[in-house]
């Protein structure tokens, strides 16, 4: 399977595991917390957060064991509905004691946190004190400024004065930001706020990366661009906003750590048609991103992807079906009516507050743009007599240009499901079309919907012009899709988008997602489907590959039939393409691949005398010819009964450890046909072997390494738990591999040679280790495959760790890819290290019966 290697590496991607963004040079340590409460009440323990969560329950003498890469801020909730405050540090221990009322704190931090229950980060303001007045601010001010000056004197630790200096003063800035606004939502009062409110806010540059410590940090950042756009700082632009937003963030950890945020908030709220843009802005706007940050985005964009599959019906350029509403006097109104105009659907119910506070901006922004062309709709999805009361008293004294109307059946109307509806304030934007611009818009007082809405009625695009790394992104999305319908529809979007902005350098992108597409239909047996797109290519180079690269994977499926029709058409085309031309290096370079690959399936199949043009093209154009293409060259040449030809060869593979009983034939065969006899084969054969020998002994004395073999504790396909430390006294051999991975499956036929040789050897242990695997029901998937090769592997899994995102043991043993070996000795430690696959499987088990051997 080697062949397939020089094309391969054409189109290759490079896939990171994920990881959330830590401190540098952190790594986790188990913290532990327990819980002293002397109280029948229930009582809680949840970390700090800007995110709406539930609080997880504790139970008295409870200890919980967390894992911390930092310090960090959490909430216990007593017995009485009272918040405390608690800082942890990675590897500390804290004792929370709840007695008669009282609770106070042991341990580790002790210290740290009886003082931040005595300076608590929310002032409290005097009785006779207008909130968000002048004066509240000037008192804010000076109690910040005393936290502080007695923060820095306490005597604690100098790292926690800091990260805890930033919490009181972003405790602060976030009610600037918080506080008039929660008050305008949840008391319906607006609060005229005094001259340079926001001054302070203004000031911060983001500077400080403590600010990561910071629990609402992400919220009060997020508030502070988005009030800078209100008040015409920052112009609002809904596709480059997050480039907008980072050239006011000045510490690129905080910068990144900001932006990913963002994207992962994007996705939370629904579809997103630009997350592409987005998330290309993203990537410029952070100078040397590091691993840790390419590996964010590829999960935020695997989740795009998942969200782009959910919701295929609702993304841009879906026809909206008709729909019809009725307003507060029972009048009909249906959106037939309004054909030829921008629809802005808002969706909402009379018991949302948040939705309550979005109608004076969706109001406002519905009255500028009256006797445009335009209709603004008010949808409420009340349901039943109460609500429906609730709803006529809202809107009846309501006058202007926005349709007030009423969706019978509510959530579950038609259109509610259509739009998958289950939670409000929506916004939805239809173009004059009817056509669906945006089924998750941004709120009315968000001043990009203004925006966005200005372009659709001043006829510019509702997009930025088609970028390169857009399109690149596009393709590295197809190349992850699981199924071809997915891959379909992806490249299907794009090429439309493509033909809409004329953008003629995307069009390679376009073809690799045509290749990959293709590939994924024939090898899911879809191919009267795959054969219509690939008969809608031209004669040439491009189409050849994507014949030759869909065969090729079926040969690695098994599927011989349609590998050999699609391999040979794919040779058959690249004569006929290089026919009286002087090949070019490429063309060079290919000859081997696509042919002896070609010969390769023919053999398999028994059509030898087909194979042996193809494999002599192959090896003429070869500059390096492996154990495959040897092998089969020499099958052609025993077939044809050219003894003299093949001779050499089959003492290259005999030498080169394929000793296999047909090799071994084959070469006394033509040995009997020069020599008239066998005499002084056995000899000559030996010596052939101890070559072999010889060059594998001074080949694994080279490699032979010590190092302390990373312990791990796995479950198996059985859900048997199996750890290293438990095999110590045995040699252990460990095979990365997994189901996408062609080189580690080719491996298995020869891994299961050796494991069947040892089999009744109990001082010899082979595990495999499945790793960088995301599918779901991967234990059904292994277990089937496992079946129906009739592997008797004893496979464990390598679960990926949902905290730092990446696969422990992998990483643990530091493989640089997979397949990975690593031959354990009887102490425990690492004595040879193998990756790849030779395409030899009686070389690979000679292989590791040698290094067993020499452990031994």
């Amino acid at each position: 399977m080697k062949y397939i290697l020089i094309i391969l590496t054409t189109i290759a991607l490079v896939i990171f595991p994920c990881q959330r963004i830590t401190a540098s040079g952190s790594t986790n340590q188990k913290t532990t917390v327990t819980f002293n409460a002397h109280t029948d009440k229930k009582v809680f323990f949840q970390p700090e957060s800007d995110l709406v969560k539930g609080y997880e329950e504790v139970k008295p003498g409870q200890t919980l064991t967390l894992s911390l890469d930092k310090a960090a801020y959490y909430y216990y909730v007593d017995s009485r509905s009272r918040f405390y405050t608690v800082f942890l540090t990675p590897g500390s221990k804290t004792e929370i004691i709840e007695n008669n009322g009282q609770v106070t704190f042991e341990g580790d931090n002790a210290a740290i946190n009886r003082y931040i229950q005595a300076h608590s980060s929310v002032i409290t303001t005097p009785k006779e004190m207008a909130l968000y007045s002048q004066e509240w601010l000037e008192y804010q001010r000076k109690a910040i400024d005393q936290l502080l000056k007695e923060l820095r004197t306490s005597g604690l630790p100098e790292e926690f004065i800091h990260i805890h200096s930033m919490y009181y003063q972003c405790s602060y800035l976030y009610q600037l930001i918080n506080g008039p606004q929660s008050m305008r939502i949840f008391l319906n009062k607006a609060q005229e706020l005094p001259a340079g409110f926001y001054d302070d806010l203004k000031k911060n540059k983001y500077d400080n990366p403590a600010i990561l410590y910071y629990p609402k940090w992400f919220t009060l950042m997020r508030g502070d661009m988005e009030l800078r756009e209100k008040q015409g700082d920052i112009p609002p632009h809904h596709l480059n906003f997050l480039t907008q937003y980072a050239t006011h963030i000045s510490n690129e950890e905080v910068k990144a750590a900001f932006l990913l945020r963002s994207l992962d908030q994007i996705l939370a709220a629904g579809y997103s048609e630009d997350f592409p843009i987005y998330q290309s802005a993203v990537r410029k706007a952070v100078n040397n991103p590091d691993s840790t940050f390419i590996s964010q985005l590829a999960e935020l964009e695997a989740r795009y992807n998942e969200l782009r599959s959910k919701y295929t019906t609702i993304t841009r350029g879906n026809p909206v079906p008709t729909f019809s509403g009725v307003d507060a006097d029972g009048q009909t109104y249906s959106s037939t009516n309004y054909t030829g105009k921008i629809m802005v659907l808002d969706f909402w119910f009379s018991g949302c507050i948040p939705c309550k506070a979005e109608i004076p901006y969706m109001e406002k922004l519905a009255d500028e743009l009256k006797g445009r062309n335009i209709q603004f709709f008010s949808l409420s999805l009340d349901s039943g007599e109460q609500l429906m009361k609730a709803w006529k008293s809202l809107v009846k004294e309501k006058i202007g240009p926005t349709l007030q109307l009423n969706i019978p059946g509510g959530f579950q109307s038609e259109l509610a499901k259509y739009f998958g509806i289950r939670s409000v304030p929506r916004i939805v934007i239809i173009d004059q079309q009817g056509k669906i611009v945006d089924a998750f818009a941004r709120r009315p007082s968000d001043p990009k919907l203004r925006q966005q809405l200005l372009e659709l009625l001043d006829g510019k695009s509702t997009g930025t012009a088609l970028t390169k790394e857009e399109a690149t992104q596009t393709m590295m999305a197809v190349s992850r899709a699981e199924t071809a319908a997915q891959k379909e529809e992806i490249m299907r979007s794009f090429i439309k988008k493509v033909q809409q902005e004329k953008a003629d350098f995307a069009y390679p992108m376009v073809n690799m997602m045509m290749s990959l597409t293709v590939e994924a239909l024939y090898v899911e047996g879809q191919t009267e489907k795959a054969d219509k797109y690939a008969n809608q290519l031209k004669e040439s180079e491009f189409k050849r590959d994507v014949l030759f690269m869909s065969g090729a994977k079926c040969f690695e499926n098994n599927d011989l039939a349609t590998a050999e029709r699609l391999m040979g058409e794919a040779a058959q085309m690249t004569l006929k393409l290089n026919e009286g031309k002087t090949l070019t290096k490429e063309e060079i370079q290919k000859y081997p691949v696509v042919f002896g690959m070609y010969a390769d399936v023919l053999i398999k199949n028994k059509h030898i005398p087909e194979a042996a043009p193809y494999i002599r093209l192959a090896n003429e154009h070869a500059t390096n010819r492996d154990f495959t293409m040897n092998q089969n060259y020499a099958t052609v040449l025993i077939y044809e009964k050219k003894y003299e030809e093949v001779t050499p060869i089959l003492e290259e593979l005999i030498k080169n450890g394929g000793s296999n009983t047909q090799n071994i034939n084959w070469l006394k065969e033509a040995y009997v046909a020069q020599k008239g006899n066998e005499k002084g084969f056995e000899k000559y054969l030996e010596k052939l072997k101890n070559t072999f020998q010889e060059q594998l002994k001074a080949r694994l004395a080279q490699k032979m390494v010590e190092e302390t073999a990373p312990v791990f504790s796995l479950k198996n396909l059985n859900d048997e738990t199996v750890s290293l430390e438990s095999l110590k006294g045995k040699i252990v051999i460990l095979d990365f591999w997994a189901t996408w991975c062609g080189p580690c499956k080719a491996s298995f036929p020869a891994m299961q040679k050796a494991a069947s040789y040892f089999a009744k050897d109990n001082d010899v242990v082979f595990l495999f280790i499945n790793t960088l695997e995301s599918k779901k029901n991967l234990k059904e998937i292994v277990s089937k495959y496992m079946t129906e090769h009739q592997y008797d592997f004893n496979v464990l899994f390598d679960t990926q760790d949902t905290a730092t995102k990446k696969y422990p043991v992998m990483e643990s043993y530091k493989a640089k890819g997979i397949p990975a070996k690593f031959i354990i000795d009887k102490a425990g430690n690492i004595r040879f290290k193998l990756v790849g696959f030779s395409g030899s499987e009686d070389e690979t088990v000679e292989e590791i019966k040698a290094m067993v051997k020499l452990l031994q």
